[in-house]
């Protein structure tokens, strides 16, 4: 056993305290062995004038989009996806894709992030990127139905299903996977209906966008006479191991039904504003006892990967949504960020003291 000892800083606890102390790390099992007064350890990393806390997690992203940052700006969701990204992204090769990965890869450890979720293709490339920089993710490759004949959208199922089922536990167990369809409007019921239920029989979790404009939500209520998380919940789609990303456009009522299935959100407060999709409500879902993480999107949609800047962007924007200054504050946003979303990306590193997993980021304020 090789140990390091995180030396000489403060150390961020799980009731949001900081204390100096030191971290005591076994290098080869990635296990922390001791918080506060520690042993000497095999190897020193100086720490002082450093905050070393719980390593970030970016809830949703789809790492890739790095090779498409600032390519489509200044448009609205619906025409953003449909007459620029898709299209681009119909010309990405899984070269292209690996190299965009291994972009993201770099931006997201440079800014303390640890684990992250993402939904793409060329999933292999994916896992592969992961595998090589250490990092635990929760991947899955993103299915979208709209505009192809059936054998294409029966197939682009299937391929969701079976990357989950072959890539989770790899790399040592720090790969967990889902079945990822888009969202409840840009994949056909009946194709829900069906693969929701094969994940169920392999247990494999689900995770989608939902209400992210308006224009996804007035379809369904329109067309079902229900709420799009109703509709969802039909489908089998939030059970506690489930997650969706955004919720803007969500209210009480699916408040109550996400904090009674378990079912958690993903924030992601920069792409909601950089697309003008609208202000999710997170200080109504977290008083209802629904967990809601933190999440960067693409870098097409934010324009970055940093998952400090998307604290920032939590807080302030949640208390603007809430019209209210006490809404969402730091504390939140930091667990949003951490513990809340750690669960979603296979880690359980949620804190420093009692996780096993030494998944940490040592900030140095003198850089800050």
């Amino acid at each position: 056993m090789t140990t390091l000892r995180i030396a000489g800083g403060r150390v961020l606890h799980p009731d949001m305290t900081v204390s100096e102390g030191d971290v005591l790390v076994d290098r080869d099992s990635g296990e922390i062995l001791a918080v506060g007064d520690t042993d000497e350890g095999d190897e020193r990393l100086d720490a002082a004038d450093c905050l070393v806390m719980p390593g970030l997690v970016n809830a949703h992203c789809h790492g890739a989009m790095t090779l498409l940052r600032g390519y489509a700006d200044d448009k609205p969701l619906d025409a953003w996806l449909q007459e620029d990204i898709w299209p681009a992204e119909a010309e990405l090769t899984a070269g292209d894709v690996r190299a965009g990965v291994d972009l993201a890869l770099v931006e997201m450890i440079r800014s303390g992030t640890t684990a992250f979720a993402d939904m793409y293709f060329h999933v292999p490339e994916i896992a592969e990127a992961v595998d090589e920089a250490g990092l635990r993710a929760l991947l899955g490759h993103g299915v979208v139905t709209v505009g192809k004949d059936d054998g294409a959208a029966y197939r682009d199922n299937e391929e969701s299903l079976e990357v989950a089922r072959e890539y989770d536990g790899t790399s040592g167990g720090r790969i967990r996977t889902a079945y990822m369809p888009h969202s409840l409007t840009t994949v056909g019921e009946e194709y829900l209906r069906e693969f929701v239920a094969a994940a169920r029989e392999y247990d494999v979790p689900v995770h989608f966008h939902a209400n992210e404009t308006v224009d996804e939500v007035e379809p369904i209520v329109d067309e079902r006479g229900e709420r799009p998380l109703e509709f969802a919940d039909e489908l089998g789609m939030l059970t506690d191991a489930d997650f969706l990303a955004h919720g803007v456009h969500t209210d009480e009522t699916e408040h109550e039904l996400l904090a009674e299935r378990g079912a958690s959100v993903v924030h992601c407060p920069a792409s909601n504003m950089k697309l003008a999709s609208g202000m999710a409500p997170v200080q109504a879902m977290r008083d209802a006892g629904v967990t809601v993480a933190l999440g960067t999107d693409g870098a097409a949609s934010n324009n970055d990967l940093d998952l400090f800047d998307e604290l920032r962007d939590a807080a302030m924007l949640g208390k603007l949504a809430a019209d209210d200054a006490a809404a969402v504050p730091a504390e939140a946003a930091v667990e949003m960020a951490t513990a809340a979303a750690h669960a979603r990306s296979g880690s359980t590193a949620a804190e420093s003291k009692r996780a096993p997993n030494a998944d940490l980021a040592v900030v140095d304020f003198a850089c800050a």
